[in-house]
Parts: C-alpha cells; sequence; structure tokens
C-alpha cells in the first residue's frame, strides 16, 4: 500500500512540473514572438481603418507597421498586450499538453492509442484548453488595437 501511496505522490509531482515547464517555456515563446503578433494585429487593423476608395490611403507592410509603433510609443509598445497574452498561455498550454497526456492515459491505461483516437483526445483537450483561454485572447487583442487609437489621438 506505502508503495501504491509513493508512486501517486511521484506521478503528482512530476505532472506539476510538467505543468511548470510548459509554463515556463510558453511564456518565452510568448514574449519572443509577441512584437511580430502585435505587428500583425496592427496591420489587420489598418486595413479595416482605410476605405478601399480612399486616395490618401498609404500602402504600408509590417516592417513600417512596426517603426510606426516604435516611434510613436518607444520600444515598450511592441509588448503593449503581452500580460494577457501571459495569463492566457499559464492556462492554454498546461492544459492542451499535460491535459492531452491525462485524458491519453484516462481512455486507454498503456497509452497506446490509434490515430483516430488520438486526434480526439487532443482535440477535446485543445477544445478546453481554447475555452479557458478565450477571454484573455480578447484582452490582449483589444489592448493591442487601444495603441492604434491613442495614436489617432482617441481614448481606447
Amino acid at each position: 500500500m506505502k508503495a501504491n501511496v509513493h508512486g501517486h505522490k511521484e506521478t503528482r509531482t512530476r505532472t506539476g512540473i510538467k505543468i511548470l515547464l510548459t509554463s515556463l517555456s510558453a511564456m518565452v515563446a510568448e514574449t519572443s514572438t509577441f512584437p511580430i503578433d502585435l505587428t500583425k494585429t496592427r496591420l489587420q487593423l489598418h486595413g479595416e481603418s482605410q476605405p478601399l476608395s480612399s486616395s490618401t490611403r498609404r500602402p504600408t507592410n509590417s516592417f513600417r507597421v512596426a517603426a510606426g509603433i516604435v516611434r510613436d510609443q518607444g520600444a515598450s509598445g511592441l509588448y503593449k498586450g503581452l500580460s494577457p497574452a501571459i495569463i492566457r498561455h499559464l492556462f492554454y498550454t498546461p492544459i492542451r499538453i499535460v491535459g492531452y497526456e491525462n485524458l491519453r492515459n484516462l481512455v486507454s491505461a498503456d497509452g497506446s492509442l490509434s490515430l483516430s483516437s488520438k486526434a480526439l483526445v487532443g482535440g477535446i483537450s485543445g477544445a478546453i484548453a481554447q475555452f479557458v483561454a478565450s477571454p484573455a485572447d480578447l484582452v490582449k487583442v483589444r489592448m493591442q488595437a487601444d495603441g492604434r487609437l491613442i495614436n489617432n489621438g482617441l481614448q481606447p
């Protein structure tokens, strides 16, 4: 009986370490790529803000958008909206990765599943993770868009 309790405690510790490491790696990855995501979002919003037939419409690209952000808001402007992105990944990545492993082990004791079963379990863990992370994603995009409003002299 004692060996079983020790094994359960070891499994919980291992799961805790996996959650910690997946969260940490996701936060580092998000922080590293966030300026690209912000630039992409602002570039998409730039296209929405100008009518198609406008003669004053100036063609733009990602480099112009990023340079404009740095010019108007400083280098820290490239990280506007990072906090909800980090919070999102604190939940999304561990639920998706560790949740998949736990669901897989729940469905099959030895962890061997067919490809279709693995896809189903992966889809379920991904859907649960996205459901939990969606509010933070919405806040992130709104904060990214707020910087554009500020540049135009509008209150976010």
